[in-house]
C-alpha cells in the first residue's frame, strides 16, 4: 500500500485522527512553554528585566484568548483541519521570527504569532476531536487530549537544559521551528473532517451564520459551561503560579528545593489524564459528573494555600495535580451536547475556551494582589480561592438543571409531535 492509500485508510480511523491530534497539542504545548526554562538566557542576550520577559508569556496569553473566541466563530464558515493547518503555519513562523530576531520587540511579534496558533488549536483539537467521536464515546479521547499540557511542559522542560548546552536558547527556537514544519506535514496527512463533518459548510447567507452564531452567544447552557471553565482557569494558574513563592515565602523552604517540589504536580496531572480516561469510560452522565468534579476541585482550591509544613507539599500537589486534570476532559465532553446545532459546535467550544484563557489570565493578578494587598499573609488567598470555587460550584450546579429542563423540553416537544406523524 502506497502512502495515499495508507493515508486514506487511517484518516478514517477517529483514534489516529486523535493521536495527531493530541501530538499536535502536545507540540503547542512545546511551544508555548518554551519561554519559563529560557527566560534567564533570553533576558540576558536581549538586555532586558522580568517585566519584559514576562511578557513573552502574557502576550501569547491575551491573544489566545480573542483568537480562542473568533476561532469557534470562524469554524461555522470554514472546516476545522483547514483552521488548523493555518494555526500550525502561524505557530511555525512565529518561532521561525524568534530565532532570527535581534531585540525583545521582534521577539514579542514572534510570540504574538505564536499566540494566534495557539488560541485557534485550543478550540479546534477538541472540536475535531468531537466530531469524530460520538457523544457516548467522546469522553475517552477528551481525556487523553488533555494530557497535551502537562506532557508538552515535561519535554521540553527537559530538552531546553541539553540544547540550550550546546546552542544557547536560539537552539531551542530552532527545535521548535522544525518540530511545527514536521507537525504541520503529519496534521495534513493524517487528521481530516468527517465526511459528515456539520461545521465548514454553512450557508451562502451571512445572515444565516450569524443567526446561528447568535443563537449560540446567547445560550445560558455554554455561558454557564464557560463560567465553570473560567474558574478553573484562574484557580489552577493562580496555585501554578504561586506554589513556589508560597513555599518560600510561607513554609520558609528554600527555593531550588520549592520548585522542584511543586514541579511534581506535572506528574500528578499525567496520572490524572489516565484516571478521567477510565471515570469518562464508565460514566454516563456527564452533566452530573460536572458537578462532582467541580466541587472535588473546590475542594482542592480552597485547601491550596492552608499548608502549614514542608512534609505536605509533594503530597498534596501529587494529588492535586490529578484533581487539576478531571474539570478539563468533563467540560470538553459535555460542550457538543450543549452546543445548538453540529454548525456552531466550535463557536460554543471557543467561548468556554476563552474562558479558560481570560481566567488564566486574571487569576494570577487577582491572587497576587490580594497578597499583597495584605502584607504577603498568604492566608488572605484563603477566602478569595473558597470564593472562587463557590463560584465554579454555582456555574455547575446551573449547568447541570439548564441541561436537564432541556431533555424535558424535547421528550414533551417529541411526544406532543407523535400523535401528529401518522
Amino acid at each position: 500500500m502506497g502512502l495515499k492509500g495508507m493515508r486514506c485508510s487511517m484518516k478514517k480511523n477517529p483514534w489516529v485522527v486523535a493521536m495527531f491530534v493530541i501530538l499536535t497539542g502536545v507540540t503547542f504545548a512545546m511551544g508555548q512553554f518554551k519561554v519559563p526554562p529560557t527566560m534567564t538566557a533570553v533576558m540576558e542576550d536581549m538586555g532586558v528585566g522580568l517585566t519584559m520577559g514576562g511578557l513573552l508569556m502574557s502576550v501569547v496569553a491575551i491573544t489566545a484568548i480573542v483568537c480562542a473566541l473568533f476561532g469557534g466563530i470562524l469554524t461555522v464558515k470554514f472546516r476545522p483541519k483547514k483552521l488548523g493547518m493555518f494555526a500550525l503555519g502561524c505557530t511555525f513562523l512565529g518561532n521561525l521570527v524568534g530565532f532570527f530576531a535581534k531585540g525583545i520587540e521582534l521577539l514579542l511579534v514572534g510570540r504574538l504569532l505564536e499566540g494566534v496558533g495557539f488560541g485557534l488549536i485550543t478550540v479546534l483539537a477538541p472540536t475535531i476531536i468531537a466530531e469524530w467521536f460520538p457523544g457516548e464515546k467522546r469522553g475517552r479521547p477528551m481525556a487523553l487530549w488533555t494530557m497535551w499540557a502537562p506532557c508538552g511542559i515535561l519535554i521540553i522542560f527537559n530538552v531546553s537544559n541539553i540544547i540550550m548546552e550546546y546552542f544557547t536558547w536560539r537552539g531551542v527556537w530552532a527545535f521548535t521551528t522544525i518540530l511545527f514544519a514536521v507537525m504541520l506535514v503529519l496534521f495534513k496527512i493524517f487528521v481530516d473532517d468527517p465526511e459528515d463533518a456539520g461545521m465548514g459548510k454553512a450557508s451562502v447567507s451571512l445572515s444565516k451564520e450569524w443567526r446561528a452564531i447568535s443563537l449560540e452567544i446567547k445560550s445560558p447552557e455554554i455561558w454557564m459551561l464557560t463560567l465553570v471553565f473560567t474558574i478553573f482557569g484562574l484557580g489552577c494558574a493562580a496555585y501554578s503560579t504561586f506554589a513556589p513563592t508560597f513555599c518560600v515565602e510561607h513554609l520558609g523552604m528554600d527555593l531550588a528545593a520549592a520548585n522542584i517540589k511543586t514541579s511534581l504536580m506535572t506528574f500528578g496531572m499525567v496520572a490524572g489524564v489516565f484516571f478521567m480516561t477510565a471515570i469518562l469510560s464508565y460514566i454516563k452522565n456527564l452533566n452530573r459528573l460536572l458537578v462532582i468534579v467541580t466541587v472535588i476541585t473546590g475542594i482542592f482550591f480552597s485547601l491550596s494555600f492552608c499548608l502549614n509544613a514542608e512534609w505536605q507539599v509533594i503530597p498534596f500537589v501529587l494529588v492535586n495535580g490529578i484533581v487539576l486534570q478531571m474539570i478539563p476532559p468533563v467540560v470538553f465532553a459535555v460542550a457538543p451536547d450543549a452546543a445548538r446545532s453540529p454548525q456552531t459546535l466550535g463557536v460554543a467550544l471557543g467561548i468556554a475556551t476563552a474562558g479558560d484563557h481570560l481566567g488564566a489570565f486574571v487569576g494570577t493578578v487577582v491572587l497576587g494582589a490580594i497578597v499583597e494587598r495584605y502584607g504577603g499573609n498568604w492566608l488572605a488567598a484563603v477566602p478569595a480561592m473558597i470564593l472562587f470555587a463557590l463560584i465554579g460550584i454555582i456555574g455547575a450546579v446551573n449547568f447541570w438543571y439548564l441541561m436537564k429542563r432541556r431533555r424535558k423540553n424535547i421528550r414533551t416537544t417529541a411526544a406532543l409531535a407523535q400523535p401528529f406523524a401518522h
